[in-house]
């Protein structure tokens, strides 16, 4: 299916700070109207659109009948829960056009033991040993056969907040016996399954890619740190910040790294296709791990990353709407990334993400850290008393490029420092000492 119609209204259905830079990208064309669906009232977001609704990302109708109301030519799904909940096919049964993946299609980001099975079935060899388990007590045996030196998953959707691995999160074999039953016990995920793996070892990239159908657009990897303390320790988060370096590589990886991850993700699209006969479409983006066995997959999501894609669209040079009508229509045109660096970083209320739905209480002067060449980006909302509360997601994320890592780096830290109020984050993210 092309997109032949001139594109003039879009919506955005998402609240987060992926959300707000790709609505700043599109209006760089003035011509284009843009409108959001959020679940929480985003202070950005909706300071840069032409209208909004807020509502619950499983209200599919609701969000149809918004489309309906504006007469939108193209919508972006860049969150999970609507696409797993299938929003996109109800769009599309109304002949509104979508960049976003079918509810099926949705799955290898919603459910991690389908991705794995694919893979597996379709021996495409990046996978660590694994077993998916409706047992508990099955899945406590795989654990120790592995000498529980394992990540525990949850077969569904969250937030990032699910995974966590034996010696980080779990500290002992006793924890990751507990956490095993924690996923039953209370259907982390949304189910009474879990996904055990062997724990992989090595230095983690992400890559993101535009996906129509046989048509790709690839854009530079990026490394982001979900753990909540510096060198990497503490529980996982959402993500506490994430850098990319000048070209389309990290300075711990070589060509035939990136190459070799981009093509996972083609043999798992063609996998795909052969399984269900429909071609995928979207923000696919790979999470890898570069070990000493190669590299391996950890996981799949069929929307833009948070923080990845704030690393992405700061140095894409393009609209974004002008890069997906080339790709929808199969028109060869080149994407052009600057050739900088950059870093970003979220500040956090004090105890996430052991507590969330907290109010983040800052204050800052917009224009003076925009000066600096620092862009802000807010994954919170205001609850109805005007308080800044980020819900299960996690505040504000600084982010700026410059030649090196270096100076992107030193410039969020000046932003940062000029911002009062009770916060964390991670100031070693971007530091020589974190960069492999």
């Amino acid at each position: 299916m092309n997109l032949n119609k001139e594109i003039k209204r879009v919506l955005i259905v998402g609240s987060w700070a992926k959300e707000q830079i790709t609505i700043e990208n599109i209006r760089k064309n003035s011509d284009i109207k843009v409108y959001a669906y959020m679940n929480t009232k985003n202070p950005a977001i909706v300071s840069l659109v032409d209208g909004y609704e807020i509502g619950k990302f499983d209200k599919k109708e609701k969000i149809v009948d918004f489309a309906k109301k504006q007469k939108i030519d193209l919508v972006l799904i860049t969150t999970a829960q609507p696409l797993s909940m299938g929003v996109v096919d109800h769009l599309e049964k109304e002949e509104i056009f979508v960049f976003g993946p079918s509810q099926n299609a949705a799955r290898l980001e919603s459910d991690k033991a389908f991705a794995r099975q694919l893979m597996k079935k379709h021996r495409i060899a990046a996978l660590p040993k694994f077993k998916v388990f409706k047992d508990r007590r099955l899945a406590i045996n795989y654990a120790k056969e592995l000498d529980c030196k394992v990540a525990v998953k949850p077969i569904g959707l969250t937030d990032g907040l699910g995974v966590k691995i034996f010696s980080d999160q779990l500290e002992t074999k006793d924890d990751v016996i507990r956490y095993i039953n924690e996923i039953f016990d209370k259907k982390i995920g949304g189910d009474s399954k879990v996904l055990i793996e062997e724990k992989l070892e090595g230095d983690e990239f992400t890559i993101q890619c535009l996906v129509y159908g046989k048509n790709m657009i690839l854009t530079p990897s990026v490394q982001d740190f979900k753990r909540l303390l510096p060198g990497n320790n503490g529980p996982n988060t959402a993500s506490m910040g994430s850098y990319s370096d000048k070209g389309f590589l990290l300075p711990f990886m070589k060509k035939g790294d990136y190459l070799k991850a981009v093509n996972i993700i083609m043999k798992t699209l063609n996998a795909f296709n052969k399984e269900t006969g429909v071609d995928c479409k979207g923000f696919l983006y790979g999470q890898f791990m570069k070990t000493k066995e190669g590299i391996k997959l950890i996981e799949y999501n069929f929307r833009p990353g948070d923080p990845e894609w704030l690393n992405t669209l700061l140095i894409m040079r393009n609209n974004l709407i002008d890069v997906l009508y080339y790709l929808i229509n199969r028109v060869q045109k080149p994407v052009h990334f600057e050739d900088k660096a950059t870093v970003c970083k979220y500040i956090v209320p004090k105890g996430y993400p052991k507590i969330l739905n907290q109010v983040l209480n800052v204050k800052f002067d917009m224009k003076k850290i925009k000066d600096l060449g620092v862009n802000v980006y807010y994954s919170s909302g205001l609850d109805k008393e005007g308080k800044l509360r980020v819900g299960s997601e996690r505040g504000i994320a600084l982010a700026s490029k410059a030649d090196t890592i270096s100076e992107a780096n030193n410039l969020v830290e000046k932003a940062i420092s000029m911002i009062d109020g009770e916060f964390h984050y991670r100031k070693d993210i971007g530091v020589e000492g974190l960069i492999k």
